[in-house]
């Protein structure tokens, strides 16, 4: 029987059984390599197929693996409105790595005690894997996703230590910027975070209160504002900061510290000059912001595809690092994690420091001083040094 044409046209299982002369069934079992036929016909079949460029269909290609080919991005209906930069680095990383392996993806959006919507695509078998963007205290999907035994990546520290997640080390980059606002001679700094359900918010705190530790200073608990899950409570809290002293004001968030820099404006109060403002999360909306607030940077690009490659190799059966941390700079595994400084036209006003530039002050000094150990004196000798590099 002669070969169809060449065409750009895509051919199908039928076509290519009505050119061979052979049964749908033949061709099926000879492209995906399963069942018993002969070697003569299989290869009789690959040969058609190469030469007339046939690609299975991703609905065959599922049928014989029993896979969607689609995976779900679960996002917390709190954010929604898709207004944050991070989540829309995420999801283009997501988007792309997947597709690059002929995966597609689903949003599924579900509420913090919510699980209905994931169990409806699993019931379905919509999907063959998730990515969670956001990990809970007591999250309820990650107990159901176990049960189900389907393979899922979380982004942040869940509190199962066997669950797949990757993570910026929260806790590092937040216990460094604050040690600086310390080391600056900051006395009373006011935190202002959202709700503690999400580990990300506990991880945050808990750098905050390492810095302390490691500073040999005491946290001011009443300058500690959490759980602000609206615009009026966060208002109220920069109010009170402000009334009780901070002179500092440290977000948890890049939202919180634009809406906190407005509140500040509206207060008459000036940034840097009457109070510090900084933010323990970064964005491109925070470079614009005038004056620039300080903040530590991490990757989201980065988290998305960590997170999809994760997932695609749990899917395949390969083997995966159960907790992935993408360090500070200077670690190992750092990935594009960093203290950005505030800037002016005169250049860095506010030098933000690394852990490894602290580091080789603390050498500079001891290279100077050696004849003392004194940790003050340490200190003392950073400060200067930082005031040494402000100066215009």
């Amino acid at each position: 029987m002669p070969p169809l044409p060449k065409n750009d046209n895509p051919i199908d299982i039928t076509q290519i059984a009505q050119a061979l002369g052979i049964s749908k069934t033949t061709v099926s079992r000879a492209i995906s390599g399963n069942g018993r036929i002969s070697a003569a016909t299989r290869q009789r079949v690959l040969d058609y197929v190469k030469e007339h460029n046939y690609t299975p269909s991703m609905m065959a290609r599922g049928l014989v693996k029993r896979c969607s080919y689609n995976i779900s991005l679960v996002i917390s209906t709190q954010f929604s409105d898709f207004e944050l930069p991070f989540l829309r680095k995420v999801m283009r990383s997501v988007y792309q790595v997947a597709g690059d392996s002929d995966y597609d993806v689903l949003l599924t959006l579900v509420g913090e005690n919510e699980t209905r919507p994931v169990e409806r695509l699993l019931d379905n078998r919509k999907i063959d894997g998730l990515i969670l963007t956001r990990t809970l205290e007591r999250d309820p999907l990650i107990p159901l996703l176990k049960a189900r035994k389907v393979p899922f990546v979380a982004i942040g520290q869940p509190e199962d230590d066997q669950v797949l997640s990757v993570d910026h080390d929260q806790v590092g980059g937040c216990r460094e910027m604050t040690s600086l606002l310390l080391m600056k001679g900051m006395k009373h700094i006011a935190l202002l975070g959202g709700s503690m359900l999400y580990t990300v918010n506990q991880s945050r705190l808990e750098g905050f209160r390492q810095a302390y530790v490691k500073m040999g200073q005491k946290i001011d608990e009443s300058l500690l504002f959490l759980e602000l899950e609206s615009d009026d409570l966060r208002m109220e809290a920069v109010q009170q900061a402000v009334e009780r002293g901070a002179d500092c004001i440290l977000c948890m968030d890049e939202r919180l510290a634009q809406l906190t820099l407005n509140m500040l404006k509206q207060l008459n109060l000036r940034v840097p000059q009457d109070i510090r403002l900084a933010s323990l999360y970064d964005n491109e909306n925070l470079v614009n912001t005038v004056p620039p607030i300080s903040a530590v940077q991490f990757n989201a690009d980065i988290l998305g595809l960590k997170a999809t490659q994760q997932l695609l190799c749990a899917l395949q059966g390969q083997p995966v690092e159960t907790r992935m941390e993408l360090g500070l700079p200077g670690k190992p595994a750092g990935i594009d994690a960093d203290v950005k400084s505030e800037r002016t036209p005169r250049g860095v006003r506010f030098f933000c420091l690394t852990h490894q530039t602290v580091y080789i002050f603390r050498k500079m000094y001891k290279m100077g001083q050696n004849k003392t150990k004194s940790p003050e004196l340490q200190i003392q000798a950073i400060r200067d040094l930082i005031g040494f590099i402000e100066e215009p």
